[in-house]
């Protein structure tokens, strides 16, 4: 949701803004004539009016791909329909082609940079370069002629009102592609309406919310917002969510923005501690590590040990296990048994999730380039140059085989399939043996991790076959006694 300051808070920032800390000589206000305010509505100037009480964003802002948005453009700097989301206070209509714009297409405000195209006057030409790049004015709104009573958007939304159509989103003006592709994605489809999202269980949970919203992933992965007092409306895992706005690779960010791309230890290893140097953990994996943040198990050793000797209406890991699957760490493995999860993805994909759900080649205004899909469904085109055509992922059988193993562990198990035992595990793994939780935490995990083996192949089958093994033994053992 996009929330505006309080009008105390507002008035206070403002007055500081203008007096400063010197007095009441203080520092001068935005810019204009002895220090008045902007007769224009966006003011520009790389956030110099926001420097007094912003310093630090408007620095490490300075770092980003945004404030080089216009320099970005090279020799198309006259092409509008690039201009439009390069500038600040562009809100002229252009389509892909125009050349010019059409007086009918003409936005509102006066002061942007489009209302300086092509007019060669003393303003005009001191205008322009204020009002290149992306600046604060381009997401928070024009300060200039209200400049004390400005109220900055700021919002951490990303959705669409299912009722008008709008985007709740302060990228969508520059990002329209990215978000309509994000909108078919898992993040964008994780339930109805922003209303619905809010009435959820995970909402404001601590223990949730960390992974299931845009503030709480936020607040946990974001140093500078440990202590901010976010709206109790919270929203869709979005743009904002990953992407800092304000922050670059050259400022000492990450890149692309994203807001952390740290080591993530697997939840559950008994032979090590947290925090221990042989602790599984994924790293080194770029822009991928955005994504182990909160696809892994989220179950320790007390959860798990727990699970297998009583039993849960909620067993197996927490879901999308993928990035334990990827390492192949991080399962219940039934002691005696050797584990091996040495997968060959995990040694040559070098940016995991990201190179293979993401990123790969498109034809975009005529150009073959790479292209970032934001709608995280993997496609077989990104598993290009090692895979050349393939038809889907189930290279050399291996989802079919591995789809195999679970209905043949579904079986020993007392299922006609793993179809039918994963509808019925919840309600049923309490009143059945350990031996049984034992060897079917192994097809849970495999199921949680959604992709049949793709993801790492080795330790999937080292799970299943192991748990059938178990289970096989346990059931002649049975039999014997019998």
């Amino acid at each position: 949701m996009r929330i505006r300051l309080s009008a105390f808070s507002i008035l206070l920032v403002f007055a500081v803004a203008f007096l400063g800390c010197e007095g009441d000589t203080g520092p001068a206000g935005p810019p204009g004539e002895n220090g008045t305010l902007s007769e224009y509505t966006y003011i520009g100037g790389s956030g110099e009016a926001c420097l007094h009480c912003h310093a630090p964003i408007v620095n490490t802002w300075s770092s980003t791909l945004h404030e080089e948005a216009f320099r970005a453009l090279g020799t198309s700097t006259s092409n509008l329909y690039c201009v439009q989301c390069h500038s600040v206070g562009f809100d002229s209509e252009v389509a892909f082609g125009d050349t010019a714009i059409a007086p009918e297409n003409y936005g509102p405000d006066l002061n942007g940079y489009d209302d300086y195209v092509n007019v060669d006057t003393e303003e005009a030409n001191m205008r322009r370069p204020l009002l290149e790049g992306v600046q604060c004015e381009s997401c928070h709104g024009p300060m200039g002629q209200s400049f004390p009573a400005h109220a900055p958007e700021i919002s951490f939304a990303t959705f669409k009102d299912t009722l008008t159509g709008e985007w709740d989103s302060l990228c969508y003006p520059c990002h329209e592609g990215q978000l309509e592709e994000w909108e078919t994605s898992g993040h964008g489809t994780v339930t109805g309406s922003i209303e619905e999202f809010n009435e959820e269980h995970y909402v404001n949970n601590p223990s949730c919310d960390g992974c299931h919203t845009s503030e709480g992933f936020i607040r946990n992965n974001d140093p500078a917002y440990l202590t901010y007092s976010f709206p109790p409306e919270q929203n869709f895992i979005g743009c904002p969510t990953c992407h800092d706005p304000h922050l670059g690779e050259a400022g000492g960010g990450n890149e692309h923005q994203l807001r952390n791309l740290g080591p993530v230890e697997v939840a559950y290893d008994p032979a090590t501690d947290p925090g221990e140097v042989d602790r599984p953990r994924m790293e080194g994996y770029g822009t991928a590590q955005v994504c182990a943040q909160c696809h892994h198990a989220r179950r320790d050793e007390e959860n798990v040990f727990g699970q297998i000797a009583d039993g849960s209406s909620h067993f197996g890991p927490h879901g999308s296990p993928q990035m334990d699957m990827f390492i192949g760490a991080g399962c219940y493995e039934i002691p005696g048994y050797t584990y091996d999860g040495d997968g060959i993805h995990k040694n040559v994909v070098q940016e995991a999730c990201v190179e293979c759900h993401m990123v790969r080649e498109e034809l975009i205004h005529g150009e073959l380039q790479d292209h970032s899909f934001h709608t995280f469904a993997p496609d077989p085109g990104n598993c290009e140059p090692c895979h050349s055509n393939l038809p889907d992922f189930n290279y050399k059988n291996a989802q079919t085989d591995t789809k195999a193993l679970m209905d043949q562990l579904a079986v020993l198990l007392g299922y006609t399939d793993s179809d039918d035992l994963l509808a019925n595990w919840d309600a049923d793994n309490s009143s059945g043996q350990v031996w049984e939780r034992q060897a079917g935490y192994a097809l849970v995990f495999v199921a949680n991790d959604g992709s049949m083996g793709v993801h790492n192949l080795t330790y999937a089958t080292s799970l299943l076959e192991n748990a059938i093994a178990f289970a096989t033994a346990n059931q002649a053992a049975m039999a014997s006694r019998d």
